[in-house]
């Protein structure tokens, strides 16, 4: 049925008319029949009879006033869908192909993370179960699915290591290590206990978690280990990983100087592999390979060209020393001088204004104090302000005299505090700062080379603080063994696709991070939209806007908003 009009005109007069007219099949031949003569029609009026003759033949046609029309549904769409682009980039679709959960728990960490128990529901919030199936209806699948991740951890990182070389990221020249730990809250792990926190933390077991990646920042090895082992403890296994699993035949190694020991220097040596570290400061000072005068020259501002130094930048000089086949790159950091001074000098003002109010409150005890309580109290503080070895103290016993409720007396046992600032050891750490040292048995690496290695370090230090905030990592609230290692394994695949993203905006040069450009995508959902009292409905993205379109074409993901793409995505609608 359609609305159909006609023309006529009397005496010279020229007139619309419209009619309801009926199409029919007579004889192999289409032919019209009138139903109802409307007259003539204002256009407004033949406008809305023939949306109520659309809307009589398809049902996606809605009559009536638009705030009748509501949201009954949002769902996660473009950050999501490009997270599933950055995926199926490193095959882990493939991967991971009887795992569905396995992507859902790594978008979920980049996006917004959620316990394990919730992210059945969290998927079906989002394009997900879109893009590939999801079967099971069971919520607690997803401890089946990390009990399998653990047992394919190993596997995963030779695919991860595999993908690296196809894509043109593996840099199997370089790679850098370096631990971090992370607590447990109200938990039982065989692998947790106490240990020397990262996190500060040293009233929870932890965990430590080794890591390596890429001078990209590609995360190529993990693993969680004690959280009572030592830094330096861990090399000598890595080492043997790096050759067995990865086949790894020459490499070199950069990591912290909190692993350095002559054991693991002389381990990489003889694993054929080169290294770049650094030195701490009671290991410099043993080399002697600081002459009295250059704390003279740094405090005084004076040129340390003359003292045999040269120039990196306008901040850093430095010189070489060659020391039974390792070298050691001795520099100067006039912004790292001026920071350590100041800070000491705070942290020596703070001590002594806690000290002076501390006396006065054992002064003033009202109760008897324990002398070894006090004494903790007291050393904790100096160590957070590192001056345990600085100020020497010791506790007098002190006698007070107090008055009881019934107006008699009480003798009440409390102490003063006796300290001074050990000149001498000052003086020491004075002549340290600002010095650093950085060491390396590789022969062809240029001392700046050797710097810049050192100071790419960094980006392991910052894939940490994402694993730990971004990604949430901690606390862990799971109590088994191969769930904890399951959930670091999904935070690490998390932090792929994240810095995978990141990655690709600073090779495109854009001015914008991962976060900022995952929230800006956000804001694309997929609605589903109807009249409010029925169940029919349509599903559409919300429009695009000019930056999302930009950052799209940029990484190369337009098609996420083309026809093909979209009628994947809309094929539920219903019409």
């Amino acid at each position: 049925m359609f609305l159909k009009k006609s023309k006529k005109s009397y005496k010279g007069k020229g007139y619309e008319t419209y009619a309801l007219t009926e199409s029919y099949r007579e004889g192999g031949k289409v032919k019209h029949r009138h139903i109802a003569n409307l007259g003539a029609l204002t256009p407004e009026q033949a406008s809305r009879i023939r949306l109520v003759l659309k809307a009589k033949r398809s049902e996606d046609v809605f009559v009536g006033p638009l705030s009748d029309v509501v949201a009954k549904q949002h769902y996660r769409f473009l950050d999501v869908a490009v997270l599933d682009q950055v995926w199926k980039r490193f095959s882990l679709d493939q991967f991971f192909r009887d795992l569905p959960y396995a992507e859902a728990m790594a978008v979920n960490r980049c996006l917004e993370p959620k316990a394990k128990i919730q992210i059945k529901k969290w998927t079906e919030q989002t394009v997900l179960p879109r893009l590939q199936e999801f079967e099971s209806e069971d919520e607690f699948e997803i401890y089946r699915v990390l009990d399998q991740i653990n047992e394919q951890e190993e596997a995963l990182q030779k695919h991860l290591h595999q993908q690296y070389q196809r894509l043109g990221l593996a840099a199997n020249d370089t790679v850098i290590y370096d631990l971090t730990s992370s607590y447990f809250e109200g938990t039982k792990c065989i692998l947790a206990s106490y240990g020397y926190s990262r996190d500060h933390r040293s009233d929870r077991k932890q965990v430590v978690i080794a890591l390596v990646v890429t001078p990209r920042g590609y995360p190529l090895y993990w693993q969680v280990l004690p959280g009572n082992i030592q830094d330096v403890a861990t090399v000598e296994e890595l080492l043997a990983i790096l050759k067995k699993r990865f086949d790894v035949k020459q490499c070199l190694l950069v990591f912290d100087r909190g692993m350095v020991s002559s054991n693991n220097l002389e381990s990489i040596s003889g694993a054929f592999f080169t290294y770049v570290s650094a030195l701490d400061k009671d290991e410099i000072r043993t080399l002697g390979l600081i002459e009295p005068e250059l704390a003279e020259y740094a405090a005084q501002g004076k040129s340390l060209l003359t003292l045999g130094f040269q120039t990196h930048d306008k901040n850093l000089f430095y010189r070489e020393h060659l020391h039974q086949g390792r070298r050691y790159i001795l520099a100067f950091n006039r912004n790292l001088y001026r920071e350590q001074q100041q800070s000491r000098k705070t942290r020596l003002q703070k001590a002594k204004a806690y000290l002076s109010f501390y006396n006065e409150e054992l002064g003033k005890a009202q109760k008897s104090r324990n002398e070894q309580t006090t004494h903790r109290k007291i050393e904790a503080k100096l160590r957070k302000w590192k001056l345990q070895k600085i100020i020497s103290w010791q506790l007098e016993p002190l006698l007070l005299t107090v008055p009881t409720a019934k107006g008699g007396k009480r003798t009440v046992h409390s102490f003063q505090i006796r300290y001074e600032v050990n000149e001498s050891r000052l003086q020491e750490q004075k002549q340290l700062d600002g010095i650093l040292c950085f060491v390396t048995n590789n022969q062809s690496l240029s001392p700046e080379q050797i710097i810049g290695h050192y100071r790419r370090k960094d980006i392991i230090e910052d894939a940490f603080r994402e694993l730990k905030s971004y990604l949430h990592l901690r606390p862990f609230y799971l109590p088994r063994e191969e769930r904890v290692k399951a959930h670091v394994s999904i935070c690490v695949l998390g932090y792929l696709l994240f810095n995978a993203l990141e990655d690709q905006l600073k090779q495109l040069e854009r001015p914008l991070s991962g976060k900022t450009a995952l929230e800006l995508l956000k804001q694309c959902q997929l609605n589903r939209i109807g009249p409010h009292d029925s169940e029919t409905y349509v599903e559409s993205i919300t429009e695009l806007t000019d930056e999302q379109a930009a950052l799209l074409g940029q990484l190369g993901l337009k098609h996420l908003v083309g026809k093909k793409y979209l009628n994947k995505i809309l094929e539920h609608s219903a019409m």
